[in-house]
């Protein structure tokens, strides 16, 4: 026996997962259309400003700017902040 061979697998077919994909959209699409329909446009406007108002907060931008930079850099500059606070 060759242990190192190894069987092939067969070709995925190309149609399927297409078929597939397009069903689960169609299917999240009418899940969506549901829940706007039974949240109502009232509710869902007001969601929509309280989060426009959560991403402009200055506050909230910063946060992002932090979690995108190095996170090494970031640990650094927390560190020597801090080693500075306690020497004064």
């Amino acid at each position: 026996m060759v242990f190192w061979k190894k069987k092939k697998k067969p070709a995925p077919k190309k149609d399927a997962p297409a078929t597939n994909r397009e069903a689960i959209i169609a299917q999240a699409r009418a899940n969506a259309a549901a829940a706007r329909e039974e949240i109502g446009d009232e509710t869902l406007e007001k969601i929509r400003e309280a989060l426009m108002r959560k991403e402009n907060d200055p506050l909230e931008q910063a946060k992002a700017k932090v979690r995108a930079m190095d996170k090494q850099k970031v640990a650094d500059s927390v560190s020597d902040w801090l080693r500075e606070g306690k020497d004064d």
